[in-house]
């Protein structure tokens, strides 16, 4: 994999995400990159990251205008070359107002958003699949505030809201009616809910980078631990080859004619003998560091697409990899596993934070002194 290129200035405008330090951590391996990064929370720990040329706070709470005129000022100011919004929130918003922008042409690839809506919406996005022959679970749309009545479903079923929710939020399985009856009136949410099959199988998941639905990169991770159960995120993965995962996955990116990255979460259906779609991340996601470690680095090869110089198509090296989570769940498991060095230092995000520490010990003093100060208040 080629390391370098000229010189580019990398804007990040949605810096206050959680996903920065995964950004940053990919970035960090490659030369050649100025990454200047907004935030409209002051107290953001990455902002002491060695990785960052300029880290520049701003005071707009929302994403409107007045933030798309913050980065037309630092854009302008700072000549920067690629502008790269890393969460479905700023994402949305920028393709909302493109127009606005005084130089769009530097955005990254980024979809339609009538696209970026449809895979958004695990509503639409079933309505989607349907449409387009693509697998997924048999699913029922419920209207916000109202309850499934007569489901024609089996059980059992796996219950979410369709939008406004991630990281396994408001996802559960429901084994009998008194389930469902729980499930909706025990909680509320914001959005309409969406009822699907459980599928007896494992989770997939396929991370991709595309250009008006051609496929650039890819890596594909079936998960071996999760951090709360089986629906949760992945704590500990190992990143394989499917071609018959991958046929689907460019059928679907083709259907939305899709730009940039995503991370679609996939179920192989032991009965059926086929994979499904479940649903889709229409930004970057956690553990994208992971892939980077893997050999594509997605919001590097994102930048390069976007000023078309990408002059190679990464290969992924089939590792297994643990993110701290699941590092810290092995070493309690098996404390042994500590005198294995070399793979935590290689498969584990350790090595970022050792290269990387300000930021980490940052979060943890403040942390700290947060605790101690709500225990004095009692």
């Amino acid at each position: 994999m080629k390391k370098e290129t000229k010189r580019i200035s990398v804007l990040i405008p949605d810096g206050e995400s959680h996903l920065l330090i995964y950004i940053i951590n990919c970035f960090s391996l490659v030369k050649g990159v100025e990454l200047y990064v907004m935030s409209n929370t002051k107290n953001n720990p990455m902002r002491f990251s060695r990785h960052i040329k300029t880290f520049l706070s701003h005071k707009n709470p929302e994403y409107n205008l007045q933030w798309i005129q913050t980065i037309n000022t630092y854009t302008e100011t700072h000549k920067i070359d690629v502008i790269l919004p890393i969460f479905e929130t700023g994402i949305q918003k920028i393709i909302e107002l493109k127009n606005s922008l005084k130089s769009p042409e530097k955005l990254c690839p980024l979809p339609s958003l009538n696209s970026f809506n449809t895979a958004q919406n695990k509503g639409l996005l079933y309505l989607h699949l349907k449409n387009n022959n693509i697998a997924s679970p048999e699913s029922i749309i419920i209207p916000k505030g109202s309850y499934p009545d007569n489901l024609n479903l089996n059980f059992p079923l796996v219950a979410k809201p369709v939008k406004d929710y991630g990281g396994g939020m408001g996802v559960a399985i429901l084994r009998h009616h008194k389930d469902i009856k729980h499930y909706y009136t025990k909680r509320s949410f914001s959005s309409d809910t969406i009822i699907q099959n459980y599928i007896n199988g494992y989770d997939i998941c396929a991370n991709v980078l595309c250009k008006e639905g051609d496929l650039i990169a890819y890596s594909i991770q079936r998960g071996n631990s999760f951090t709360n159960g089986e629906l949760s995120p992945q704590s500990g993965f190992t990143f394989v080859n499917n071609k018959e995962l991958l046929h689907v996955i460019k059928r679907l990116l083709k259907s939305l004619n899709w730009s940039g990255v995503a991370n679609i979460d996939c179920r192989y259906d032991k009965n059926d003998k086929q994979f499904k779609v479940i649903e889709i991340n229409t930004r970057f996601w956690a553990n994208t560091d992971a892939s980077a470690v893997a050999g594509v680095n997605y919001p590097y090869l994102n930048c390069l697409l976007g000023i078309n110089q990408i002059q190679y198509i990464p290969v992924t090296q089939l590792i297994t990899y643990l993110n701290l989570k699941g590092l810290v769940h092995k070493l309690k498991t098996k404390p042994l596993f500590i005198t294995n060095f070399k793979y935590i230092l290689n498969n584990t995000p350790l090595k970022f934070a050792i290269l990387d520490p300000l930021p980490m010990i940052y979060k943890y003093v403040s942390r700290t002194k947060n605790i101690i100060l709500s225990k004095l208040k009692r």
